[in-house]
């Protein structure tokens, strides 16, 4: 008989992943040889490897190399053993800043005086020089007196600095995720993790893999560069224990060969403000792409050129390991590169302060030119490294005379397509005629300019022949499928510039589609007791009511918050106070002040002028005086933070570019943009946060009136896209509409699955039945999972529902619940961990709004069979004699499964019963 145990966890995914490492250069260490090593359950150091590999290390005497004495080899292994107070970030960082720049130990020389050397933890220059090993089923105690067990767990020279938990190829990845995460908490083992740089959770078909804090949704696929391919692919053939290859065997590979591991750990781990992340492999492959054009090893003969990585996908962190891999290359004694410094170049005020705090985040203690003096000034001392400006302060630089011939310059150009145009450019270039230049842009370059045609679109000017060739490109669907960003949806809600009664009443009714005669009934009263106001005012009130009824339900109640970009300052301020006055929000102002004009379409009245004026004496200056920058600051802190007061953040110009807000899932736009603005704008709300599916552009303008697809976006002339290269972001923005037919699709799919089976069928078996195979359940699971989000979805457009229609909704609701149901009843006969909260909050919340439906379990608990009320409860949901008794074997198989390394003559003894 065919073998099913091949397909458990341990031979499936975690012994070949052994296998694999071994012939990557690992020595595998047992597991009883490692509890000899470690000593104790509670430390997780092999200490005799870490004193062997520190006894071998020297530092300079004259003309001889001499080895650290005894004493000082104690003293770098307890400095190894870190208890920060400050917490599990701190003493991983701790750890971190040890591992990379060495402990400083104090020697006895010859001559009786005393010295200060560096001893290093890892010879990252010599990778041959040190000990990798990896053991499996690392018991560490908990605080409880309990334990957990990592699957495996790679060390380098005693130092336990990657994790993997590994599945089999039947459960979900992210399961191997979760695991991680709970185990570096507080109540489980975070003195594994304190040293853990790269943790990894896998089955034999994928892998995931971030570093220790990194939060679930930004755990990511690695995919190598084709530049990598042949070398992951001989790698793959040598290593392979079968001769097969597998995604986690490229994956073992391409982050855990030993000169990769050590590569990844010193130049692409960053501590961004209380934050550890670590490289995707975009910014892998971007910066060592940039390296090679920086060194003329890539036959383009420049060292310039530009990196085009889509919105979102994080440029400026790759700048920042740009710098510190530049930095480590310059003192090397064979390097052509000699005490660089660099200056970020933006041409927006708050994106220049936001790569300068970035920068600080990263403890690399940039200047800010605030003056093209200032600038001159900073280029004069050669002690400043990193130095930020705005393009505009070249100018000033110019007509001072000024430019500076050193060929030890970087210029890294934030959004390079808008920084080249015209004088600017050539002023960069009259100051700095040797520096290097690299580009860093996001936005789509035009179609005309690629393709070199003239254009009377100044922005279509040849982004490659003003810094250099293209250094390498990531697209917005590649992004969306590394879930490194989300997709777009928009929605169209035209409001009128001149509204009439008719338009007012319509309206109404449109955005009381689905609701109860009371609901209706009450909201008819609100609405019209806020609408009837001077005509004047009508369109602002008609938007302002519509967005406030849209997020207090959509939104808020998810956990998200929101952006509003308004046609002028004083509309952004009078939209303030109107949804101030509604209530039940937060929301906040950031425009230019009165003095000022912001961007090129703004036309201000005395009318104008003083409801600005106004906003300014009320709201900011009796808390803030004269200072706008704190104001800004206070204000938009308050809105990233998930705890921040600020939900709502209205703007005219302001952070449209650059400003990264992952927790903003929707925009409410209520101005005409186009051409590198709007696509800026929209990226606003496609970073990546927990249990965000989409970004949401609602739009009040009509900036997209014509579109029925994404493709409309490149041919509606009005829309201020169509000299945009579809193919660069086709896929990355849809139509709610086109949600119609996706929703259509899943709910085919599920009941595909039960072909055969009668729909009027009332006996639960017979269901159950359909999915007793695992490979049909995570099938099952799988696309109700996708149903649950677009049902979500479909309660919260007003588009999507009237395109769907009330009796089709009616359908996908009920047929919702049957499939939820059932759900729950699998997951639980059969013990799979399935949790749908992400989807069943907001889908409970909405149902509930519509159609007041009942309320749903959101996550089935694992049968507790050692509680006999709470067991029964569970169990009368099952039905069948038979589905009760096989959750109930089930569940003992998970518990005896649990505890067979505390007793396996026990464990085994059960096993068998149950068994027989």
């Amino acid at each position: 008989m065919p073998d099913h145990t091949i397909f458990n966890e341990r031979p499936e995914s975690q012994e070949r992943a052994l296998k694999v490492l071994e012939k990557l250069g690992y020595t595998r260490v047992s597991r009883g040889d490692a509890e000899k090593k470690r000593k104790s359950r509670k430390t997780v150091l092999f200490e005799d490897e870490l004193e062997a590999f520190l006894s071998k290390r020297t530092y300079p005497y004259g003309n001889e190399q001499r080895f650290f004495a005894g004493g000082s080899i104690a003293t770098a292994i307890r400095a190894m053993h870190v208890q920060n107070a400050a917490g599990l970030y701190a003493a991983n960082k701790e750890i971190y800043e040890m591992l990379c720049s060495g402990k400083s130990l104090q020697e006895t020389l010859p001559d009786g005086t005393k010295q200060s050397f560096d001893i290093d933890y890892i010879d990252f220059e010599h990778p041959q020089n040190n000990t990798f090993q990896v053991t499996d089923e690392f018991e560490v105690e908990r605080p409880n007196g309990k334990f957990a067990r990592p699957d495996i767990v790679i060390l380098v020279n005693g130092i336990p600095l990657a994790v993997i938990e590994c599945k089999k190829s039947s459960v979900d990845v992210m399961e191997g995720v979760t695991q991680n995460i709970r185990n570096w908490g507080n109540e489980y083992i975070p003195q594994l993790f304190q040293y853990t740089q790269l943790v990894l959770a896998m089955n034999p078909d994928k892998v995931l893999y971030g570093t220790c804090g990194t939060t679930a949704d930004y755990f990511v696929s690695w995919h190598e560069d084709k530049s990598g391919k042949d070398w992951q692919h001989e790698w793959c053939r040598k290593c392979s224990p079968d001769g097969q290859i597998k995604e986690q065997d490229r994956a073992l590979i391409s982050l855990l060969h030993p000169e990769r591991l050590l590569e990844l750990i010193r130049n692409f781990i960053i501590y961004d403000n209380s934050i550890k992340k670590i490289a995707r492999y975009k910014q892998y492959f971007a910066v060592k792409k940039c390296m090679k054009r920086i060194l003329l090893q890539d036959d383009v003969g420049t060292k310039n050129g530009v990196v085009w990585h889509t919105q979102g996908s994080g440029k400026t962190l790759t700048m920042i390991m740009l710098t510190k891999i530049i930095l480590q290359e310059s003192v090397h004694k064979d390097s052509p590169i000699r005490n660089p410094r660099f200056i970020m170049v933006t041409d927006r005020v708050n994106l220049d302060k936001q790569i300068r705090d970035n920068f600080i985040n990263t403890k690399m203690s940039p200047h800010r030119a605030k003056t093209g003096k200032g600038l001159i000034e900073l280029l004069q001392d050669e002690g400043n490294t990193i130095m930020t400006s705005l393009v505009n302060k070249f100018e000033a630089a110019i007509k001072q005379d000024y430019h500076n011939d050193s060929t030890n310059l970087f210029l890294f150009i934030d959004e390079g397509h808008r920084t080249q145009y015209g004088k600017l450019n050539a002023y960069m270039n009259r100051v700095l005629p040797k520096a290097v230049k690299i580009a860093f842009t996001g936005t789509p370059l035009l179609q005309k300019a690629k393709h070199g045609e003239k254009t009377t679109i100044e922005s279509a000017k040849d982004t490659y022949a003003k810094f250099g060739p293209l250094i390498d490109r990531y697209s917005l669907e590649d992004a969306i499928a590394d879930r490194v960003t989300v997709p777009i949806v928009y929605e169209g809600r035209v409001i009128p510039q001149k509204v009439t009664s008719e338009q007012i009443n319509a309206h109404l009714k449109y955005i009381t589609v689905g609701l109860t005669d009371d609901e209706r009934k009450d909201l008819e009263k609100k609405y019209s007791r806020f609408i009837a106001i001077s005509q004047t005012r009508q369109r602002l009130n008609m938007v302002a009511f519509d967005l406030h009824e849209h997020f207090i339900k959509y939104v808020k109640p998810k956990g998200f918050k929101a952006m509003l970009t308004c046609s002028s300052r004083a509309a952004a301020v009078e939209m303030y106070y109107l949804l101030r006055k509604l209530g039940g929000l937060k929301p906040a102002v950031v425009i230019t002040p009165n003095t000022q004009k912001e961007g090129d379409d703004e036309e201000n009245t005395k009318e104008t002028d003083k409801i600005i004026a106004d906003f300014f004496v009320k709201e900011v200056d009796p808390l803030y005086k004269n200072n706008y920058e704190i104001y800004e600051d206070a204000m938009t802190g308050s809105f990233v933070e998930e705890d921040g007061e600020v939900d709502l953040l209205i703007v005219k110009d302001k952070l449209l570019t650059g400003f990264d807000a992952p927790i903003a899932a929707v925009l409410y736009v209520d101005k005409q943009l186009r051409d590198h603005t709007l696509l800026q704008a929209i990226a606003r709300v496609n970073r990546v946060y927990e249990n965000k599916d989409f970004g949401l552009i609602v739009d009040y303008m009509g900036i997209f009136k014509k579109l029925n697809s994404a493709l409309d976006l490149y041919s509606d002339e009005k829309s201020g896209m169509n000299g945009f290269d579809s193919k660069d972001i086709a896929s990355a923005i849809s139509a709610v509409t086109e949600q119609k037919a996706k929703l259509e699709e899943y709910h085919n799919m599920l009941w595909r699955i039960f072909d055969g089976i009668d729909r009027n069928e009332t006996i639960a078996n017979v269901w159950q039945e359909r999915l007793r195979e695992q490979d049909i359940r995570k099938d099952f699971y799988a696309k109700l999972a996708s149903f649950a989000k677009l049902t979500d979805f479909l309660y919260s457009s007003h588009d999507l529902f009237e395109a769907v229609g009330y009796n089709q909704s009616e359908v996908y609701r009920k047929d919702y619940l049957f499939f939820k149901k059932l759900k729950d009843s699998v997951s639980l006969r059969f013990n799979d961990s399935v949790d749908f909260s992400k989807y069943e909050d907001g889908i409970r919340q909405l149902l509930n709004t519509y159609v007041g439906a009942e309320d749903a379990r959101i996550i089935i608990e694992p049968l507790d069979i050692l509680n006999r009320e709470k067991a029964a409860e569970q169990l009368m949901r099952l039905g069948s004699k038979e589905a009760k008794a096989e959750a109930i074997q089930t569940r003992q198989i998970e518990v005896l499964e649990s505890g067979r390394y505390d007793d396996p003559i026990k464990y085994m003894t059960f096993m068998d019963r149950i068994k027989e």
